[in-house]
């Protein structure tokens, strides 16, 4: 399992990681419930801060696998984040992320997420970079957890086999209908990068997470959540200084869900170039007062590529309900393992 020349070798367990986040009002939404792009946000701060730890070099987002939010996280909560390394390459850094909503107060806690994402080790030209060490399963436990970010590296291996074509898909995203589309511009500020100069990823799909619902709020007329963002893969880094152009667009409409499709494109408004940075679909969902799903207006197509549209997402859709059954089942497996190994003396 392990690479030759390695400097150190880790086991998954040895590289855990748990970070804790007070959710205050200020994280939430008008219910009381954190929104879904600062959680996003969290995920990624602590994802690459781990991958950094352990890889001792600066590190990239690569990608993000499907992520479920299986339960809110509300105010006065905390969300604990706890992350491992469970796989590297020449280059990458495979983290896992176990999300779990605590309540101090009653010292309880409960699942929200599960997420895997992928880094890239960099050096100060943003070129991938090696990594020294490798990591090995010592245990039964490891070995599972190994085997699981195995299969999805290949599966993420053939999502993007021609992202070297995808970088120049700089056309705007359709969508159902005009009036469901919204433009973002943001110029890359100091604030908004690391040490690298590179975009922090998390500032990324927190904004995505705003764009998306700002749609899916206009449609539906009331307060949404969301509840799934599909695998999302980088195609190339935005600099400091560059423009961030953001789609956000509706592709589906069910009975109180919605699909709102984002893209993004990188903008060097000096020489004009631009070039695809990445695409997420979102799913998000209209709550009611008590935070319960309600139902939605219909969307009536009326044009025959507003029929073709709605059957893809459909598939996306139906391809989401086969999947989140899996995702829990390993969800609740990663827990119980990492729930043994703290009660270990």
């Amino acid at each position: 399992m392990s690479r030759p020349n390695c400097e150190r070798t880790l086991s998954p367990m040895q590289t855990l990681m748990t970070s804790i986040f007070q959710v205050l009002p200020m994280h939430a939404n008008p219910l009381g419930m954190l929104f879904g792009g600062v959680m996003e946000d969290w995920m990624v701060q602590v994802s690459n801060m781990e991958a950094t730890r352990v890889a001792r070099r600066p590190t990239l987002l690569a990608s993000l696998e499907n992520i479920y939010f299986l339960s809110p996280v509300l105010v006065g909560e905390n969300a604990m984040i706890t992350a491992w390394v469970d796989y590297v390459g020449t280059s990458s850094i495979d983290v896992s992320l176990l999300v779990e909503a605590e309540n101090p107060i009653m010292n309880e806690r409960r699942l929200t997420t599960l997420a895997h994402m992928t880094y890239v080790a960099v050096g100060r030209d943003l070129r991938p970079a090696p990594v020294g060490f490798c990591i090995e399963p010592r245990t039964p436990e490891e070995e599972a957890l190994y085997e699981d970010a195995l299969r999805i590296r290949k599966a993420r291996e053939e999502r993007i086999k021609d992202r070297r074509q995808k970088v120049f898909d700089t056309l705007p995203p359709k969508g159902l209908l005009d009036a469901y589309t919204v433009v973002t511009n943001k110029v890359v500020m100091p604030e908004d990068v690391m040490q690298s100069n590179a975009l922090f990823a998390g500032r990324l799909m927190r904004l995505l997470d705003e764009i998306t619902a700002l749609v899916a709020t206009r449609y539906a007329k009331g307060p949404v959540v969301t509840a799934s963002v599909d695998s999302t893969d980088f195609y190339t880094p935005i600099l400091l200084g560059e423009t961030i152009v953001a789609y956000s667009t509706l592709t589906y409409v069910g009975k109180s869900s919605m699909e709102v499709v984002a893209k993004v494109i990188k903008r060097d408004e000096i020489t004009g170039e631009e070039k695809h940075t990445t695409t997420s679909y979102f799913t998000l969902v209209h709550v009611g007062p008590t935070g319960r799903s309600e139902p939605i207006e219909l969307f009536k197509p009326t044009e025959d590529w507003q029929k073709k549209m709605l059957e893809e997402a459909e598939a996306r859709r139906d391809a989401r309900l086969r999947a989140l059954q899996a995702f829990r089942e390993n969800a609740e497996k990663v827990r119980e393992l990492l729930s043994k190994r703290n009660a270990m003396p």
